[in-house]
Order: C-alpha cells, then sequence, then structure tokens
C-alpha cells in the first residue's frame, strides 16, 4: 500500500513516522504541496480538491492519504502506529509561529514531539533532545522560555499543552 504524504512546505517527514508506516507495509511518498495541481484532487469525505483538506487540516499538517483517504498525520498514526502511544494535539497561543503541536506519549515519557509551522530547525531540536523525556521534566526545562518580547515561545507552549 502507497501512502502519499502532503509534507510541510520542506515537504519531509520524520524518518520515524515513515518507518512507523513501513513496519504496517505501507511505503511513502511525500509531496510538496505546491506542485500539485488542483486537478489531482484526493477522495475525502466528499472533497475532490486537496486545498481543502490542507486549509481544513492545516493544524495536523502532513496530510497523509492512504487507498485514498485523507488522515491528518496523529490520525494516521493512531490508526496505523502502536497502540500503546497516545496522541495529544493543540493549538498554541497565537503569539508563536508554530500552528499545532502534536506529542506522542508512552507511559509518560515522550516519543516523539512535532511542530506544524514555526522553525524548522528548532523544532527538529526539539523534538530530538525531548525523545525519552518524561512528561514532567519537559514542562519544567520549557516552561519558562520565552521567545523575544512575546512573553511566550513554542517550547512554552508545549509545555503548558502538556
Amino acid at each position: 500500500m502507497l501512502a502519499k504524504i502532503l509534507g510541510n512546505p520542506q515537504g519531509r517527514l520524520t524518518k520515524k513516522a515513515q518507518d512507523t508506516l513501513l513496519a504496517k507495509g505501507i511505503t511513502s511518498e511525500i509531496i510538496n504541496p505546491d506542485v500539485l495541481e488542483p486537478t489531482e484532487g484526493w477522495r475525502t469525505n466528499g472533497a475532490v480538491d486537496y486545498r481543502a483538506d490542507y486549509e481544513t487540516h492545516n493544524q495536523m499538517l502532513p496530510l497523509i492519504y492512504i487507498d485514498g483517504v485523507c488522515y491528518s498525520f496523529v490520525q494516521a498514526m493512531k490508526k496505523y502506529g502502536p497502540q500503546d502511544i497516545k496522541w495529544k494535539v493543540w493549538a498554541p497561543s497565537p503569539s508563536v509561529c508554530s500552528k499545532a503541536i502534536a506529542v506522542a506519549i508512552k507511559d509518560d515519557v515522550i516519543q516523539e514531539v512535532l511542530f506544524s509551522g514555526g522553525c524548522d530547525g528548532n523544532s527538529t531540536c526539539i523534538n530530538r533532545l525531548l525523545y525519552g523525556t518524561s512528561v514532567q521534566m519537559a514542562k519544567h526545562l520549557l516552561g519558562d522560555v520565552m521567545c523575544g518580547d512575546k512573553g511566550t515561545s513554542c517550547g512554552r507552549e508545549l509545555a503548558r499543552g502538556l
């Protein structure tokens, strides 16, 4: 089975997410939404235009299409990923650059952190550094981090959401 992934503007998905899909027999192909034509629509809840899906699910990018059905990244991981991992998704304060935060937690330990939007390098660093960290430790480490004069940061919004 082939999953077509409508990635972020950089057109990437974490290696761990690709491996999770591959373990279920699902190969993946990453598609940058900017290169698709409107006629290359996808079937999902009656919608046939990928742009409508992209706008509807913009807080949970990337979108993943498996057998013509659209899933947000978190929906796909809940359906096809390990069942002992719980996903939490929320929209952070509008003061920060990221539009959504998704965290995978197993036994109160962080398995993966994904940001939609924001600084790609910082988001990747936060994901790598928090892997294997307890939720309480992550809240302690990031709870007081500020970004300029915004009064918050993506890290602080992550801590608040946890």
